[in-house]
C-alpha cells in the first residue's frame, strides 16, 4: 500500500520557518514541530506518513547513517539510489533506475536530500512522485536559505515542495543549537499527526542533558576558530567517550540499535536559541560571499569549482571539491592547521564499526556515491571563515595535491 497524503489540505500561503522566524518565536507553530535532533524530526515524519514494517523508502546513496537508521527504526527498509556526480543529489533518472530493479517493493516515500546546501531538482521529483502516489520528504539538514524553482519557474525556499521536510541545527549547521531539528509541513493532516506524535510519543529531555548542552554551546562560542578546530574535536571525542557531554549520536545508534529514549522533544532552551539563530540572516550573505570567493580561487588554481544547476540558488553548508589522494590531502591539511571536511567518506557515512548491512547497504550499490566518498573533501563556510582564510585554504589544497 502506498502512502496516502491529502494534498487538498495544504496551506500553500504559509511562510517557511527559515524566512519568517524571529527571536521569541513560539514553537511548535505554523506547521513547524521541534525535536531533540534532526533525525527524530525525520522519524516523526515517517511515523506521520504511516511508514512501517514491510515498507520501503528511497534514499540517496550518499548520506549520513542517521537517515537510513531512522527508516529502519520504523521497521521499514531503505533503498539506495545513486547520486548525480555534479550535484551529489538524487535525480529523477536515478530514482527511476533503482525502481526498475525493485519490482514488487512497497514504496512509501522518497527522501530528497539537498547535499552540502545544493538543492536537488525537487520540482521534477515531487511532480513525478505525486503522480505515482509516493510521498516525498525533503532532507534539509544542509540547507538554510537555499532556493529552487518550482514547476512554474518561481523561486521557492528549499523544503517547501515535498509533503514534509526536516531540518537540523546540529553543531555543523549554520543555525546552531548544539543538537536539534524540526519538521515542517503545510499539509493539515500531517500537521495533526506530527503534533500528536510530538505530544504523546515523545518525552521531554532531562534537565541534566539540557544543562550540559547549554554549557557546550557556550564553550563552542569561545573556541570556534579554525586554529582551535582540531584541538576542539580531540577534546570533544574524549569528553564524549567519558559520557560528560551530549553527543550527536548515542552508542546504541552507532551499533545500529534504536535508543530507548530516541523520541524526544526539543527543549525550551534550544527553541529560544533557534529563534535567535534563524533571525541572523547576515549568515546567508556571508556564505554566498564565501562561495564566490571559493569559486574564483579554485578556478584560478586549476581546481574544480561546483557547477550550480539553473534551477537552484544555493547557500552552501560546505563547499565540495573532488581531489586525488583524498587521505593524503586531509592529512597534509591537518598538519598545516587547515580545516577540511571528510564527510561523506562513504555512501552511508558512519564510523568504521557501524554495520552498513544493518541499514541495507552493500558495496557496489551506488558507484557514484562510493566514488564521491573516495574523492570529495569539503571546505568550511562558517562565520569564522574570512575571505583571507578561504584563500589560504585553497592555496593549501593546491599545494597538497
Amino acid at each position: 500500500m502506498q502512502a496516502q497524503v491529502d494534498h487538498s489540505a495544504e496551506n500553500t500561503g504559509e511562510p517557511a520557518l527559515t524566512r519568517s522566524s524571529t527571536p521569541g518565536m513560539n514553537f511548535p507553530s505554523n506547521g513547524v514541530f521541534t525535536f531533540w535532533k534532526g533525525r527524530i524530526a525525520l522519524f516523526a515524519i515517517l511515523k506521520a506518513l504511516g511508514v512501517g514494517r514491510g515498507d520501503t523508502v528511497i534514499v540517496p546513496g550518499y548520506t549520513c547513517f542517521a537517515v537510513p537508521s531512522a527508516i529502519a527504526f520504523t521497521g521499514a527498509r531503505p533503498i539506495y539510489a545513486d547520486i548525480d556526480p555534479s550535484t551529489f543529489n538524487l535525480s529523477l533518472e536515478s530514482i527511476q533506475a533503482v525502481l526498475a530493479d525493485q519490482v514488487g517493493a512497497r514504496i512509501k516515500a522518497i527522501l530528497i536530500q539537498h547535499t552540502y546546501g545544493i538543492p536537488a531538482n525537487s520540482a521534477s521529483i515531487v511532480a513525478w512522485a505525486t503522480k505515482c502516489g509516493f510521498a516525498t520528504i525533503e532532507d534539509c539538514a544542509h540547507v538554510w536559505g537555499s532556493r529552487y524553482r518550482d514547476q512554474r519557474g518561481d523561486w521557492r525556499d528549499a523544503g517547501s515542495l515535498a509533503d514534509a521536510a526536516f531540518f537540523s541545527s546540529q553543531w555543523t549547521k549554520p543555525a546552531v543549537t548544539g543538537i536539534g531539528g524540526w519538521a515542517r509541513t503545510e499539509n493539515l493532516d500531517l500537521q495533526l499527526r506530527l503534533r500528536r506524535f510530538r505530544e504523546i510519543e515523545c518525552v521531554a529531555p532531562a534537565i541534566w542533558d539540557v544543562s550540559i548542552l547549554a554549557g557546550q554551546v557556550a564553550l563552542r562560542g569561545m573556541i570556534s576558530t579554525p586554529r582551535l578546530s582540531s584541538v576542539a574535536k580531540a577534546v570533544y571525542q574524549k569528553l564524549y567517550s567519558a559520557g560528560l557531554i551530549v553527543g550527536t549520536s548515542s552508542p546504541e545508534e552507532l551499533h545500529g540499535r534504536m535508543p530507548v529514549s530516541y523520541a524526544k522533544r526539543m527543549s525550551r532552551f534550544q527553541e529560544w536559541l533557534l529563534g535567535r539563530r534563524l533571525a541572523h540572516i547576515s549568515v546567508l550573505a556571508h556564505r554566498r560571499r564565501l562561495k564566490s570567493v571559493y569559486d574564483e580561487a579554485l578556478k584560478a588554481a586549476g581546481l574544480p569549482a561546483i557547477q550550480v544547476p539553473g534551477y537552484s540558488d544555493p547557500v552552501l553548508l560546505r563547499y565540495p571539491v573532488r581531489v586525488a589522494r583524498k587521505k593524503t590531502v586531509l592529512a597534509d591539511a591537518r598538519k598545516r592547521g587547515i580545516e577540511m571536511g571528510d564527510w561523506y567518506s562513504r555512501p552511508v557515512d558512519s564510523p568504521d564499526s557501524f554495520d552498513l548491512e544493518a541499514v541495507g547497504y552493500r558495496a557496489g550499490m551506488c558507484p557514484e556515491g562510493e566514488r564521491a566518498g573516495r574523492e570529495v573533501v569539503n571546505l568550511p563556510m562558517g562565520d569564522e571563515i574570512t575571505v583571507e582564510t578561504a584563500l589560504r585554504i585553497v592555496r593549501c589544497l593546491k599545494e597538497c595535491l
